[in-house]
């Protein structure tokens, strides 16, 4: 009977270590851009640089190398209605289409020589936008023909456009880029307007995850910005992080995420009011974001071929509930150098235990201010916090930071 009882408790630590965002096996150590899961969270594309494009059709338990040359650094990659018919956008003016879901791709004529970084086909796989450009011009491409041609639209900017998003149809978008600049069509792109977001910061990602009204843009400097008014006013929101954030994505209208540098990744559940750090690391950087059908499985990709994956929402804590950006209760998810325990119930002090990530534990903690600096950084769980409270036994994941 010990002997089970101990393998229960070994089982539960693999699978509280196991919960978060995993590392998967990209099989490459090149950059990756960006990353897409057209109809399931199982088959998926990811691109980078050097040409590369990656396959998966088991959830990414394993990756392949898709055949053929492409020249350039590939930079986006979608497949509008299935996981058959796809693009993908690069540097030098590059646009590469699929109709066999990845065994072939056909070269298509721009007729520009700017770097394309984002691609939106909003309904099917025959009218879509490219965005991109270089310090000095920006440019949207549009076609109407599944990428037969592309005719150049009037962007009417100096500075390249990182991002393009049309939320319901092929009328109404948006597009973001560096220095503040953010733009709205309301026919197609025949005709786009400057927007006022009312700070510089280099916009990198946008998404309106229900209808053209509320959407939201990633910036540099930690920075999230909402509209409720398709565009006409913009709200502010601080991730509490000074990080170049690349990506955001909203698989529902409360629940977000956005990832950038030092591979972080930080969700909200209401709509940006509170984002919680999930995962950190100070040597990485995180270039995509994307939950394919719900808030629970998700995937991340980003520099040195990195994939993350999450089935649980990337998150084994709970959302702060006193205010607070990245904190539970006060208690800090991201933490550098001291690890905060609460105070328990009981008049007695008694010791809560940390795990690394293989459930070993590392060391035993009280509360208050516990030293942690002689860890190595990465991701551990404190178990055993407040005990003599309802939060007794509860799992708290924490991101050790330099």
């Amino acid at each position: 009977m010990r002997t089970c009882v101990l393998i229960s408790t070994v089982c539960l630590l693999a699978a509280s270590a196991l919960a978060g965002w995993i590392p998967l096996n990209s099989g490459t150590t090149t950059d990756l851009e960006d990353v897409c899961f057209p109809v399931d969270a199982v088959t998926g594309y990811a691109v980078g640089g050097g040409g590369l494009i990656l396959k998966t059709t088991d959830g990414g338990a394993t990756w392949d190398s898709l055949p053929g040359s492409h020249p350039g650094w590939q930079m986006a990659v979608h497949f509008p209605v299935d996981a058959v018919t796809g693009f993908a956008v690069a540097s030098g003016g590059r646009i590469i289409k699929t109709t066999d879901g990845g065994a072939t791709w056909e070269k298509e004529s721009a007729g520009v020589a700017l770097d394309l970084r984002s691609v939106c086909f909003p309904v099917d796989a025959e009218t879509g936008y490219v965005c991109g450009g270089e310090p000095g011009e920006g440019v949207i491409l549009k076609t109407t023909d599944g990428g037969g041609a592309w005719v150049k639209q009037s962007a009417n900017t100096r500075q390249p456009i990182e991002a393009v998003c049309f939320p319901v149809d092929a009328q109404t978008g948006y597009a973001a880029g560096w220095d503040g600049v953010l733009l709205k069509t309301t026919n197609g792109g025949a005709a786009w307007a400057p927007l006022s977001p009312g700070v510089a910061n280099t916009f990198s990602g946008i998404c309106f995850p229900d209808d053209a009204l509320t959407g939201y843009v990633s910036a540099s400097a930690g920075l999230v910005l909402e509209t409720t008014d398709g565009g006409t006013t913009w709200v502010p929101k601080s991730t509490g992080s000074g990080d170049y954030l690349a990506s955001v994505h909203f698989p529902t209208s409360d629940t977000g995420y956005v990832a950038g540098a030092s591979a972080s990744i930080f969700r909200t559940t209401n709509r940006g009011d509170i984002w919680v750090l999930q995962a950190a690391d100070t040597e990485g950087f995180l270039t995509s974001v994307r939950f394919p059908v719900d808030a629970q499985t998700g995937y991340a990709v980003g520099r040195g071929g990195t994939i993350l994956k999450t089935t649980d929402g990337g998150a084994a804590v709970d959302e702060p509930a006193n205010g607070e950006r990245g904190t539970r209760n006060g208690l800090s998810t991201a933490v550098r150098g001291v690890l905060f325990l609460a105070e328990a119930a009981s008049p007695k002090p008694q010791a809560a235990s940390l795990m690394d990530a293989t459930g070993r534990k590392v060391m035993d903690l009280l509360p208050g201010a516990n030293d942690v600096r002689a860890l190595a950084p990465g991701v551990y769980f404190v178990r055993g916090e407040g005990r003599g409270t309802g939060d007794a036994g509860r799992i708290r994941k924490v991101v050790l930071t330099r």
